[in-house]
């Protein structure tokens, strides 16, 4: 190509390049980009993805280090209270266990005082009898009225007594006082109540002292009389 023709051709691309509007496109304006500010791009967000992770783990871990002392603080904390808890409840139970007993010893004398009253028949002339019946009557009353506010106390506390007549000897929660004999009766059953027996919150607390039936039994052989046996032949 000669040179006439470059300069023509220059000359009628500068005129096309002449005649076009004015205008500046930027990459933001367009929305493009190019391929390696894209890569640049994802490489940093992956950066900072790692890097946020590690973080988060770092905190997880630590977390987990935090929530792992407290279990082991709350449980240590829970066998030191159920240690205190027991600990108190024997040391209630040591202080109070001989206070009940004094109380059922308390309980049994007022029945005791409560039943001598009842059985009593005064021997004085008739013109004295009606007093004596007054008295009588509000000493009575007041020992029921001590009785059940000492039973409603023991009660209170779960002190309940023991069931024992009719029933078979307990050996743990009874002990054989008196011996009956009581041919209607099976042996070892409990005919009478000498002393009541209490439990305490399911522990026992007094044995009861009871009578327990015992069948007399028949004499045996050698016990029993002899017999002769007499013939016609001796003298």
């Amino acid at each position: 190509m000669d040179t006439e023709t470059k300069e023509q051709l220059l000359d009628r691309f500068q005129t096309y390049l002449d005649s076009l509007p004015e205008t500046v496109t930027t990459e933001a304006e367009t929305g493009q980009t190019d391929l390696f500010s894209l890569f640049t791009e994802l490489a940093t967000l992956k950066n900072e993805v790692r890097l946020e992770s590690r973080q988060v783990k770092t905190v997880l871990d630590e977390f987990k280090a935090v929530f792992t002392t407290l279990d082991s603080n709350q449980a240590q904390l829970n066998d030191a209270l159920e240690r205190a808890r027991t600990a108190l409840q024997e040391q209630r139970r040591a202080l109070l266990r001989p206070l009940l007993l004094e109380l059922l010893e308390l309980r049994d004398r007022l029945e005791a005082g409560l039943q001598a009253v009842r059985n009593y028949r005064p021997s004085r002339p008739s013109w004295l009898h009606k007093r004596d019946r007054i008295l009588l009557a509000a000493v009575e009353q007041g020992q029921e009225i001590s009785l059940r506010r000492l039973e409603q106390v023991l009660h209170a506390q779960h002190v309940v007594p023991l069931e024992t007549l009719g029933q078979r000897l307990d050996p743990y929660t009874m002990r054989a006082a008196d011996i009956d004999q009581r041919g209607d009766v099976d042996d070892g059953i409990v005919t009478a109540e000498l002393r009541k027996g209490f439990d305490w919150e399911d522990e026992l607390l007094r044995v009861a002292e009871v009578k327990v039936n015992r069948r007399s039994e028949p004499p045996s052989l050698s016990e029993q009389p002899s017999l002769q046996v007499t013939t016609d032949n001796e003298p």
